[in-house]
């Protein structure tokens, strides 16, 4: 195959490769050689055409796990629901991302993103910028009229929350032992129920801990 001749279906080749390298062997375990010994005769300098560097390759692969990725319209929905109060909606959120298979998919992948500061930066710039602002804010806002939600700072309280909750809990981030990673969620919810989201949490840390197996 040409290298640039079809550089649309190339690149998409590369991305489908490295997700199924990534979910198999997991991201530490797979060289940029075993992407291209997947190719079928792809040369190096194609997949450099494309792509920097496995990093490059890896922001690629997750931007395309997550364009597919029903959890923000079902999240839209809840948000749109007549049926919830404003805390029942953020942990409906929180059960629906602890039980998205996608999220789980990406985590099977056993990124450490300590060797990856570009991948951490854009998780960063999501969960601060876009997800708090766009789905928790509107929740706890609401919370805040019907009285489900006592808080004076509804938009630090959303990006607390989705940083400790999104990075800090995050066992793809911080790893740790499940005792470790418990007395992490107990202390969330302590936390959460200080923060005027009392019982947020609630029933939710099977859920957590079947995403952390």
């Amino acid at each position: 195959m040409a290298r640039n001749k079809y550089p649309e279906k190339t690149k998409k080749l590369i991305i489908e490769k490295a997700t199924e390298l990534f979910l198999e062997n997991g991201y530490e375990n797979t060289t940029l050689q075993d992407i291209i010994d997947h190719l079928g005769g792809l040369t190096k300098g194609a997949v450099y055409h494309h792509f920097s560097s496995k990093n490059d390759i890896l922001l690629a692969v997750m931007t395309d796990i997550y364009a597919d990725n029903h959890l923000l319209a079902d999240w839209d929905k809840v948000l749109k629901s007549n049926d919830l109060n404003g805390k029942e909606k953020i942990k409906k959120m929180f059960a629906m991302s602890l039980s998205d298979t996608d999220e789980m998919r990406f985590a099977s992948m056993k990124v450490d993103y300590k060797k990856t500061p570009e991948l951490l930066s854009d998780y960063l710039n999501r969960t601060v910028n876009h997800l708090a602002p766009q789905y928790f804010e509107p929740a706890i806002n609401q919370g805040l009229l019907d009285g489900s939600i006592l808080t004076d700072y509804p938009a630090e309280l959303a990006q607390v929350m989705m940083l400790l909750a999104n990075i800090w809990l995050n066992p793809i981030v911080f790893r740790c032992d499940k005792s470790e990673m418990k007395n992490k969620f107990l202390f969330l919810c302590d936390m959460a129920d200080k923060m005027g989201l009392d019982g947020l949490l609630d029933d939710i840390y099977p859920l957590f801990e079947n995403y952390t197996k």
